[in-house]
This record gives structure tokens, sequence and C-alpha cells, in this order.
């Protein structure tokens, strides 16, 4: 059985009449981008498509130079290495997406943390070293506890109305699991301000949806779902239109590898320090802004099941959960505000 989710309220501002979907794409943060725009013109070389790629550009590299792990120079990596009690008044971007990651630090009770670069570079999910080089082995217990003492974000101290941040001194910041999101919507919002406002963006598997397609029907895209073994029963697909709405989906199938038997996904536990071992094999969040929706599923894929329904519950998120059993199978869990979208 297949479901469709739809969003509570939708306008009816239609596309210019003649217009049609064009196309672009490109490379950003180890990934790829793409966007979909309802505009005039004649394909990638027309004088809107050429403004469309200078502002989807424009936006990813303003988003790596502030926030990147692996560029040398980055205003993150200036961070991670300044000195214990310097200042640094971050970029409004940068700005943005640490009080966002603070705030759910807290309410997640640090299954989302936005300090474990330390915990991230142990286990060979940094820039260095890689999981994938050889020889590469995952820390033992010493290196995690050393991880685990520098990765505390309460120790940060941040004025918002300042944008300032104080470095205590060995903190490790990684935004990894919230800069696409945050990239995702100033892409969007950037193309609405040069008057492209019916447009689908899409960084890394992140994707926001704005306004219509020529035809007058939203953004239809289906919901990511993990890969089945041969034989399995496939799950349903979940179809949903991205009209003002955005979706993310973290997965314990991405990144991962296999040492001494035991399978290490990239999604870290930052309470304790291990990779997720509960079975949870991905989170779909569908949310109005993707940064949200970006962070919520890596929350709520550390948290499990039970307490991520829970903390999806206490605050309203639109959470799909893919359980995978021990026999194989995969179980499917909806939070209320998911199940609203599908009624």
């Amino acid at each position: 059985m297949n479901r469709v989710l739809v969003p509570l309220q939708m306008d009816g501002a239609m596309p210019l009449l003649g217009a049609r979907v064009q196309q672009l794409d490109g490379q950003t943060m180890g990934t790829t981008w793409q966007v979909r725009w309802v505009g005039q013109g004649n394909g990638p070389q027309s004088q809107q498509a050429e403004a469309v790629r200078v502002a989807v550009q424009g936006v990813l590299d303003l988003v790596v130079a502030q926030m990147s792990t692996w560029l040398p120079g980055s205003d993150l990596d200036r961070f991670n290495r300044a000195g214990a009690g310097s200042r640094h008044v971050l970029p409004e971007a940068m700005a943005d997406v640490l009080d966002a990651a603070l705030w759910l630090a807290q309410v997640s009770g640090g299954a989302f943390n936005p300090a474990a670069g330390a915990l991230v570079n142990a286990w060979g999910f940094g820039p260095s070293p890689r999981y994938t080089d050889p020889g590469f082995a995952p820390p033992d217990s010493e290196a995690v506890q050393l991880a685990l003492a520098r990765q505390d974000w309460r120790r940060l101290r941040w004025d918002r109305t300042k944008r300032e941040a104080q470095q205590p001194g060995g903190l490790l910041l990684d935004f990894s699991a919230i800069a696409k999101g945050h990239a995702v919507d100033l892409v969007s919002r950037r193309l609405a301000a040069i008057g492209i406002g019916h447009t689908l963006v899409e960084v890394g598997g992140e994707l926001r949806g704005q306004g219509l397609r020529p035809d007058g029907q939203p953004w239809w895209v289906d919901l990511e779902t993990p890969p089945t073994c041969a034989g399995q029963a496939p799950l349903p697909t979940t179809r949903v239109a991205l009209h003002g709405l955005c979706v993310a989906t973290s997965g314990d199938y991405r990144r991962v590898y296999t040492h001494g038997g035991q399978r290490l996904p990239h999604t870290l536990d930052p309470r304790h320090g291990q990779p997720v071992s509960h079975g949870l094999a991905s989170v779909s969040v569908v949310h109005t802004e993707c940064l949200w929706a970006d962070a919520w599923s890596t929350a709520l894929t550390v948290l499990g099941v039970q307490d991520g329904l829970a903390l999806a519950r206490a605050h309203g998120v639109a959470a799909l959960f893919v359980q995978r059993e021990a026999d194989g199978r995969f179980t499917e869990t909806l939070s209320p505000a998911m199940e609203a979208l599908a009624e």
C-alpha cells in the first residue's frame, strides 16, 4: 500500500502562462545539488538559467566558506583551531545554524550535538583520518573517552544578539547534520529574491519545494527508504507534496563500514560515543524549514524509535521511523504530525 502526504494548507499562486520546468545541477560539500524551477528560456544556456546558476553557486560557496569542516580557513575551521577564551563574531548563516543546533542539543538531551567534531573524527567520518583510508581502525575505549571529554557543547559561551561565540578550548564544532539543510533553505530564498518562486531545491538528498509546477501540481517526491535484500518485500512508497515543505532523511545505510564483523554507521550517539546500534534504519522528517528537517532527522535517529517518537510528539515534528527488526524485516512508525499529513 502506498501513502500520500500533503501540506495542511496550500496557496493558489500559479506559474506564468507558457512557463516550463527548467533544471540545473552541480557539486558541492562532497555531494551534488539540483534545482528545478518554473520559468522562461531555452534550457541551461538561457539568460535565466545563468542567473539561477550564479545565485545557487554563490549561496553554496558561502555555506562552504562559513561551515565546512573540510575547507582549511573556513569560519568553522578557524573557530575550531582558536585558542581557549578567544571570542569570534560569526557570520549570519553560521550564527543561525549554531543557534538552532544549540537549542536542539538542549531539548534532545545531547542526542544532537554540534560540538561532536572530535568524536566524528575519531570514528573516521571527518576530514582525516578517514574510515576509507588503508589501515584505518575505529577508536578504542580510551580514544572514545578523550573525544567525549572535548564535546561538551554547554562549555560554549554564545551571545545570539552579538553573534559572538567563545571558544572554551579544544571544542570542535561540526555542522554536517544541519548545514546542508540550511543551504537548501538559503538557495530557495535566494531564488525567490530574484523572482523565481516556483522551485524544487535539493542538496545531498535534502529537499525543499516552493510554489507549483506549470500544471498546477505541487512538487511530488518519494521519501527515501532503506535498501532491501533480495526476496524482501519492499516498503510502502510514501509520496509527499513539497509545497512550502521540506524533507530530510537520516539513514544507517549511508557511509557505513564493517570492522571485526561489526557494522559501524556514520550516525554517532554523542552521549555515549558509539555508532547507533538500536536498529533504526532511517528517519524521514517533513518540516517547513529544511534546516530543521535535517537536524531533527539526525536527532531522532540517535534517540531510536521509542524516545525519538516521544520527542517528535512533544514538539509536533512530522517523522517517519523505519526500524530494522531482528528477522530482517522493516517496520514503520509515524509520529502524530506525520499521520496528520497523510489524512
